[in-house]
């Protein structure tokens, strides 16, 4: 081991336990993550947390209990992988007891590798229906639940009673915590473009891994759209570099082809593309993009046309 000598007259006992010190001290806490990172963002999430003096009628019931990748299936059994998927690093809950009587309050805050990360698992979990409120970015209030994403926070608020009171008491944590996230941040960035016109609301989504079944394809920004009887979706997979991107293309031809699809090839300036009955699929410097299920071939020309042009002008 670098750093480590070893005298031959040092006993053999001593020289492995030496050893065993210094592998445990450079030894990552989660999924790679040094010990230190991972003390750090533990003082981070319980900065979060709502204090006693800030809640008036308000008492913790409980110490912060942390979860790490390794743990989270004893939390969340069943969603653990999911979570895992869109980058979990971290997770502190903690939970409140009112001293009027009112329904207890738990808090759930996930640290997630990004702030698309955090938008990507909020998304996941949010529907068109929900009753959304500006809390954090977005965030969206239920009965007995509230759930917002900020930065690389995701924030998860629950009661087991449901009425007004339950409602304004969420509301009032969930600022606190939200206002305790420092930074500027916004829907993520790809999402500017995708066209305006027949987007359904609230449908965005962000897929880190898998995207569209396909192993090659991650990263991906997906939102769907409706126009009169018909739906379809756009998407766009970032990739780390052109030559990433070219790689995914083509074994995403390979994978049209092998469904024996009838397919056009062309080359438009900038980008390639090839179309088959129901798609188009399109790479433009380190983005592989899309349409899926559209309408006429002369429509879906002129979306993708959009998309690259936004794309360009974003320098992306």
């Amino acid at each position: 081991m670098k750093g480590v000598l070893v005298n031959k007259k040092t006993p053999f006992l001593f020289t492995i336990t030496f050893i065993i010190m210094i592998t445990l001290v450079d030894a990552p806490g989660s999924e790679g993550m040094p010990s230190h990172e991972l003390a750090r963002d533990k003082q981070n999430l319980i900065a979060l947390l709502p204090k006693e003096t800030e809640v008036a009628g308000w008492k913790t019931t409980s110490k912060p209990e942390f979860f790490e990748p390794e743990t989270l299936w004893k939390y969340i059994n069943g969603q653990a992988e999911m979570y895992l998927d869109y980058g979990f690093k971290l997770l502190v809950t903690m939970d409140y007891k009112s001293i009027n009587g009112s329904s207890p309050v738990t808090i759930e805050i996930y640290r997630m590798e990004s702030p698309d990360h955090s938008f990507g698992i909020y998304a996941a979990e949010r529907s068109p229906d929900d009753h959304f409120i500006k809390i954090g970015i977005e965030g969206y209030l239920g009965e007995g639940v509230l759930n917002f994403w900020k930065g690389i926070y995701y924030v998860k608020l629950g009661s087991f009673k449901a009425s007004p009171v339950t409602k304004e008491i969420l509301q009032k944590f969930a600022e606190i915590i939200a206002n305790k996230i420092r930074g500027s941040y916004s829907e993520p960035e790809l999402f500017a473009c995708f066209p305006q016109e027949n987007r359904v609301k609230m449908s965005e989504r962000f897929i880190p891994k898998n995207f569209l079944g396909q192993p090659f394809l991650k990263n991906g920004y997906r939102v769907e759209y409706k126009k009169g009887e018909s739906s379809y979706q756009l998407f766009l997979a970032k990739n780390s570099s052109r030559e990433e991107a070219e790689e995914a293309f083509g074994k995403y031809e390979k994978f049209l082809k092998s469904q024996n699809l009838k397919m056009s090839s062309a080359r438009k300036g900038d980008y390639q593309l090839i179309s088959t009955e129901g798609e188009v699929i399109f790479q433009y410097g380190s983005i592989v993009g899309g349409i899926i299920d559209s309408g006429s071939v002369s429509e879906r020309d002129r979306i993708i046309e959009e998309m690259v042009h936004r794309l360009r002008n974003r320098n992306l």
